[in-house]
């Protein structure tokens, strides 16, 4: 019996591994300056695939050096910048990805960075986008789709202005993460982790609709003052089967303060913790190692009442990954004090 004990874990440990590689569709973090996917170029694009480089911007999220850049220059005032990736299968899935956003009072024009799912890879027109445009007259989040049928006019969907993103518009540039969640033709979105105001949405307008199809990355800029030159830069795009990314898209808030399991779990490279903050409240949650330090602080700041949650990509605050192993996250909000345990598999 104790010889065959190992070999019983080791067993379980694999199957279990196996559940998740399944969940995760997709990864991209440019590690090494290495692409670990084939990009294409999208609609109205000059160019081909993110170009790789050092990063050059305070505060890199990835912590290996590296991160996508996608430039624009263009001779029209299109100034589109589209490259997509995946699997034109997709259906329904959880999409994120972090994007240094700029912040610049005095800019004069538009500009667009985020996300583009459901991509039709038959013409490249028809999509879905999660935009993020912080330097403009309106700086707001915007959903909205590109028609097949006039692909240079994308039709604005939703608009989120200052007063409905958890934290408002950003005063500085940063990196900051979009977020999608995609399930058949409702869509709920997240901004720096936390769901946007009266998610989900629908689009009933298009046929036929974009059940399917792949994801990436997007960029417009049209400045009045007449430059054609902008960059998107990407780090750690992760998609995720529906049923690993989020528990249930609709929670109500719960009367007490709770820490759920994270999910998927074991899990690699990221997981996903959720919580309810029942009354406004400072809230901590951190990652220890199983010899009781801390390696990560994902949180710590103030909620309204509300359902949130908090990804944790197996780095600790140094910006480094950590090994496989058992962690345990704590969440301290007043004199609530609340630990679970994961697992982390390489």
């Amino acid at each position: 019996m104790s010889k065959t004990l190992p070999l019983m874990i080791l067993s379980i440990f694999v199957l279990a591994y196996g559940i998740f590689a399944a969940d995760t569709l997709y990864t991209e973090t440019f590690a090494n300056g290495s692409l670990q996917n084939t990009w294409y170029a999208g609609f109205n694009t000059s160019g081909v695939a993110p170009l790789i480089e050092p990063h050059m911007w305070s505060g890199n999220p990835s912590g290996d050096g590296w991160v996508g850049r996608l430039t624009t220059n263009r001779p029209d005032s299109g100034q589109v910048g589209e490259n997509f990736s995946g699997t034109g299968t997709y259906t329904d899935f959880y999409l994120e990805a972090k994007f240094f956003l700029p912040i610049d009072p005095t800019f004069m024009g538009v500009e667009y960075y985020g996300l583009e799912f459901r991509v039709d890879s038959s013409g490249l027109s028809s999509g879905y986008q999660f935009l993020a445009n912080f330097n403009s007259m309106t700086p707001r989040l915007r959903f909205r789709k590109r028609p097949s049928d006039s692909p240079a006019t994308p039709v604005a969907i939703k608009d989120w202005m200052s007063s409905e993103i958890p934290g408002g518009i950003p005063s500085t540039s940063g990196w900051h993460k979009l977020a999608v969640k995609a399930v058949g033709n409702n869509f709920w979105f997240y901004f720096d982790d936390q769901e946007l105001p009266g998610c989900p949405y629908s689009d009933t307008t298009s046929s036929p609709l974009f059940t399917q199809g792949f994801i990436g990355v997007y960029t417009f800029y049209l400045d009045f003052m007449g430059y054609d030159t902008t960059n998107l830069i990407v780090d750690d795009i992760y998609v995720i089967s529906t049923s690993s990314a989020i528990e249930d898209p609709t929670p109500t808030v719960s009367q007490d303060f709770q820490l759920h399991q994270n999910f998927p779990n074991p899990f690699n490279p990221s997981t996903v913790i959720a919580f309810d903050i029942p009354r406004s409240s400072q809230v901590t949650i951190e990652v220890f190692d199983n010899l009781g330090q801390k390696v990560r602080q994902l949180v710590n700041r103030f909620y309204n009442a509300g359902h949130f949650q908090v990804t944790w990509d197996g780095k600790d605050d140094s910006g480094n990954d950590v090994p496989a192993g058992i962690y345990y996250y704590r969440m301290t909000a007043g004199k609530f004090l609340q630990t679970r345990k994961m697992l982390l598999v390489r």
